[in-house]
């Protein structure tokens, strides 16, 4: 749908209503509204949703959404957290199972040279992406007020081989969702090519052990800690700011060197004392034409069971657009680079006496082979 058209006109403006209506007829009784009907119920909240993002190769250089917590800091806390996370990723649309175009096996990658643009169809994407990736993350939350939290995420990744390949194929071949495409690679080796229409937008296979990505600014706003009734709610936002307009080198791999930005609904409420998690949002990315989609629309739901006060066990679904452009894709094999992405994530989360602990595994689960493979990470914090 062009975005001059009258139909995409009506269908935003119908939005627009909507979300006008949403805020009138019951953010704003919320935050009028008093008694009983909106009392303090912090339970609502819970110690939240495991807070990871999507950690797909492709999508490290843009501004992703993350899963947060509703409820801000007491008024005037500092928080500080410190977050590890491992990913393991395989795409090769080029699979020698393919008979209808040219195809990558561990020949091709290994010879002189590398992958050439000869090796992919020559048009729509074809992605050839054996990596690792090994993320270090400090996040620095303060509440400014009752209801307003700043946060700021710094972060240090590194890609490479690394040594989880056996693993992976032993725990994906246990659960008869092997992914057949590693047969015909060799374990533990980094390449990273990404090509659109015979033009290469990722091209790699030097591996590096730490390099800057883009900090993140976040402000969170709860509306209302809820009640009897009502959810918690909250607005987050979030925005890149890049180091660099024009990254190079190992950089170009970790950094659009774009300003991407983000507002997202977030939710929760008790329910039987298990909480619900509900969020919601949009990301705008500053892209180049003819490279990646502008825009990733996110959703997440989670059940948090409260083993006590302070100990969880999370098991939430998150899905998102996909990172690649629904223009010229290419329909090969059973990829479906386009659709939408969706993980599982369990964990088990831990808040008390100024201490935070998190642990994590993410699984994608669609079978559209257009997400990371797993993901491991554990996360520690402390606030005062």
């Amino acid at each position: 749908m062009r975005r001059n058209s009258p139909v995409f006109r009506r269908c935003r403006l119908m939005a627009r209503r909507a979300i006008f209506a949403l805020w009138a007829g019951i953010v704003l009784p919320v935050l009028v509204a008093g008694g009983g009907f909106l009392a303090r119920a912090a339970e609502n909240g819970g110690l939240g949703p495991l807070s990871i993002r999507n950690q797909f190769p492709v999508t490290l250089g843009f501004l992703t959404y993350t899963p947060e917590k509703v409820l801000t800091l007491p008024l005037e806390t500092f928080q500080f957290r410190y977050q590890y996370s491992v990913t393991n990723s395989f795409i090769n649309t080029q699979s020698p199972r393919n008979t209808s175009g040219p195809f990558i096996d561990s020949a091709a990658v290994s010879r002189s040279g590398g992958l050439a643009a000869s090796d992919f169809a020559a048009t729509g994407y074809g992605v050839y992406l054996d990596v690792e990736a090994r993320r270090h993350q400090f996040r620095f939350n303060y509440a400014l007020t009752e209801s307003l939290e700043l946060g700021l995420e710094l972060s240090w990744i590194g890609l490479g081989g690394g040594s989880l390949d056996s693993r992976i194929v032993s725990v994906e071949d246990f659960f008869g969702g092997l992914n057949q495409d590693r047969a015909y690679a060799d374990q533990n080796q980094f390449d990273f090519y990404l090509i659109r229409d015979g033009v290469f937008l990722r091209q790699s296979s030097q591996s590096f052990s730490s390099e800057p990505m883009d900090p993140v600014l976040n402000l969170k706003w709860t509306l209302t800690e809820g009640g009897e009734v009502l959810p918690a709610m909250a607005i987050k936002l979030s925005y890149k700011y890049p180091l660099e307009s024009n990254p190079d080198g190992p950089r170009a791999l970790i950094s659009s060197g774009g300003r991407d930005y983000g507002y997202y609904f977030l939710f929760s409420k008790e329910i039987g004392g298990v909480i619900a998690h509900i969020q919601f949002g949009i990301t705008r990315l500053e892209v180049e034409s003819n490279t990646f989609s502008d825009s990733l629309r996110h959703k997440m739901f989670g059940w948090e069971f409260r083993l006590d006060q302070k100990n969880s066990l999370i098991v939430q679904s998150i899905s998102q657009t996909s990172i690649f452009s629904d223009a010229n894709i290419q329909t090969n094999l059973d990829y479906g680079l386009a659709t939408q992405t969706d993980v599982g994530i369990i964990g088990f989360k831990s808040h008390g006496d100024g201490f935070l602990f998190e642990i994590g595994l993410i699984e994608d689960y669609n079978q559209q082979r257009n997400e990371a493979d797993i993901t491991f990470y554990f996360e520690l914090g402390w606030e005062w």
